[in-house]
């Protein structure tokens, strides 16, 4: 049986990111007999970084290697046992969301692919917009569930929650207050500074004080709370109160 040695997934040549960049970035396992560059190419276009994992003719029972990759699509034909084992084997429980691009198939092939745990499929029919449009929300998706599996997560008792994927510090009562850019940089610096202690040489947008000052106030108009930043002498600013980020 012939399988896709996903270890051997290399960049697509003049590709600018790697599977850990800024840029969201996704696999492409291409099983069909078509030439997947268009698709390829136009999904970088739109700002994805595309990674392609060249099939070959080995029979392996490893975990594909889809870690670092933001979302993975497999193109197939339809019924194909070959796709069928790769989409098994993709979808894991920490595996990124899976949409299947079927180049044929019927009704029951299509839903036979998602019963075996694709996130989604579309057919021949699809345009490359609507293929990037189904990646954005899958990945939207599975953005949103990490941060809802993160707020169910148990916190110190009192600690204050900077969720960075929505800009927002939710206080230890769950009052939530939005974030300017400037405030999530200011609360990050105290997360990631020994003993939570920063100095102005800490926060690189001015004057650590007066932002300080200003989020005090913004915090006390919005939620009626005190944040809890302490001015240690000679030392610096603390948060004094655990400070998490999800």
């Amino acid at each position: 049986m012939s399988l896709i040695n996903l270890d051997a997934a290399r960049a697509r040549p003049g590709g600018r990111a790697s599977p850990r960049a800024r840029r969201p970035t996704i696999l492409l396992v291409d099983l069909s007999d078509g030439d997947d560059r268009d698709l390829s190419g136009y999904l970088d276009q739109q700002g994805l970084s595309v990674h392609d994992a060249p099939p070959t003719r080995t029979v392996t029972t490893d975990q594909p290697e889809t870690e670092g990759f933001d979302a993975v699509v497999l193109i197939t034909s339809l019924p194909n046992t070959t796709a069928l084992a790769a989409i098994r084997r993709m979808t894991n429980t920490n595996a990124p969301p899976l949409l299947v691009v079927a180049r044929s198939g019927e009704s029951l092939e299509r839903v036979l692919a998602l019963e075996m745990g694709a996130d989604d499929l579309v057919g021949e029919e699809a345009t490359e917009r609507e293929v990037l449009t189904r990646l954005h929300g899958l990945m939207r998706r599975r953005k949103i569930e990490q941060d809802e599996k993160a707020d169910r997560a148990p916190f110190p008792d009192g600690a204050w929650r900077l969720n960075s994927a929505f800009r927002a510090l939710v206080s230890p009562e769950g009052r939530r207050l939005d974030l300017s850019s400037g405030d999530e940089a200011l609360l990050a610096a105290f997360t990631e500074s020994f003993e939570g202690l920063i100095l102005d040489r800490d926060y690189p947008r001015g004057d650590v004080r007066t932002a300080i000052s200003r989020l005090r106030r913004k915090v006390r108009r919005n939620t009626g709370l005190e944040l809890p930043i302490q001015n240690i002498w000679g030392r610096g600013y603390r948060f004094d109160a655990p400070l998490v980020r999800t």
